[in-house]
C-alpha cells in the first residue's frame, strides 16, 4: 500500500510538472506570435493552476496602470470576473521600485504590520475567496512598468513557491524578447471587439449615412476624417499625406471603422459611404 501511494504521488507530481511545462511552452510561443497574448496568458495560468491572471502596464506619464490582458477560469459562471490588475494594490509603494525578475507574494505582505491593502483588493479577495496573489516584475524602468500576476484560491505550499521563483527568469526573458508591437496589437484587438459589439448593439442599418451629421456609426473625429478622405477618392497613402499620419495609424483607424460600420473591407465601406444618396463632403464639412 505504501508503494502504491508513493506511485500515485509521483504520478500526480509528474502530471503537475507536465502542465507547468505546457504552460511555459504556450507562454513563450505566444509571445513570439503563435497565439494572441490573452491565449498565451491563459496557457501559463492553466499550467500554474491559478484561477485568474492579469498583465498590467504602468506608463511613466500615467497615474494608473493599464490592464493589458486578463484571464479568469470563472468567466462563464455567475461569480465576479477579474476586470483589472491588482499588482499595484498588492505591492503598494514598491510597485514602481521593484527590479525586473523579482517575485512578490501577497501572503508575505500581509504578515508585515506596515502593509495596508486597498478596499478594492479586499473586496476582490472576499468575493472570489482568493488566498494568494503572486506578482512578477517583467520590466521596470522610467518609461514603463510591466507586471504579471496570478490569483490562487488556496495557500501555496513551499514547494510551489520555490517552483514559481524558479520560473521567474524564464517568464521575464520571454517577455523581454516578445514580438514587437504585441501589447499594442492586443489593446487594438480589444478596442475592435468593443467597437464591433457596440455596432451590433446599435443595429446600424445598411443604408444609414455613415457620414451623416448624426454620425450613426459612432465614429471618432479621426475616423470621420478618414472616411471623408475615402469619399473624395484618396488612397490610404493619399490619406496619410493629407492628414499627416503614418500608414499604420490610418490602417488602424480603418480597422476600427470596419468594425463600427460592420463593413468587410475598404471596398464595401466606400460603397456604403457613396450609396447613402448624399454628398459626403457637403454633409461632413461642419463636422471637421
Amino acid at each position: 500500500m505504501t508503494v502504491r501511494g508513493g506511485d500515485q504521488l509521483a504520478e500526480a507530481r509528474l502530471g503537475s510538472d507536465l502542465r507547468v511545462l505546457d504552460g511555459i511552452a504556450g507562454w513563450c510561443g505566444g509571445l513570439h506570435g503563435s497565439m494572441p497574448l490573452s491565449d498565451a496568458l491563459q496557457s501559463l495560468a492553466n499550467g500554474l493552476g491559478c484561477q485568474a491572471a492579469a498583465i498590467s502596464r504602468q506608463l511613466g506619464n500615467e497615474e494608473r496602470p493599464r490592464t493589458v490582458a486578463i484571464f479568469d477560469k470563472e468567466s462563464k459562471s455567475d461569480l465576479p470576473i477579474i476586470g483589472r490588475a491588482f499588482a499595484a494594490d498588492v505591492m503598494g509603494h514598491f510597485y514602481t521600485k521593484a527590479r525586473p525578475s523579482t517575485i512578490w507574494f501577497l501572503s508575505d505582505h500581509m504578515e508585515d504590520s506596515d502593509w495596508t491593502g486597498t478596499q478594492t483588493l479586499s473586496n476582490w479577495r472576499l468575493s472570489r475567496k482568493v488566498e494568494e496573489i503572486v506578482v512578477l516584475a517583467l520590466a521596470v524602468n522610467q518609461r514603463q512598468s510591466d507586471y504579471i500576476e496570478f490569483h490562487f484560491t488556496r495557500a501555496l505550499e513551499l514547494s510551489e513557491r520555490l517552483e514559481l521563483e524558479a520560473l521567474v527568469p524564464t517568464i521575464e526573458r520571454s517577455w523581454s524578447g516578445r514580438k514587437s508591437g504585441l501589447v499594442t496589437q492586443t489593446r487594438m484587438d480589444e478596442r475592435l471587439v468593443r467597437a464591433r459589439s457596440a455596432a451590433q448593439a446599435g443595429k446600424l442599418k445598411w443604408d444609414a449615412p455613415i457620414l451623416g451629421m448624426s454620425n450613426p456609426a459612432g465614429l471618432s473625429r479621426s475616423e470621420f476624417r478618414v472616411c471623408l478622405m475615402l469619399s473624395r477618392g484618396l488612397s490610404v497613402q493619399g490619406i496619410t499625406d493629407e492628414l499627416g499620419l503614418s500608414e499604420a495609424t490610418v490602417r488602424s483607424h480603418l480597422r476600427s471603422i470596419y468594425s463600427k460600420t460592420e463593413s468587410s473591407g475598404q471596398s464595401e465601406l466606400l460603397y456604403r459611404i457613396l450609396s447613402s444618396g448624399k454628398d459626403a463632403a457637403e454633409v461632413a464639412t461642419g463636422s471637421l
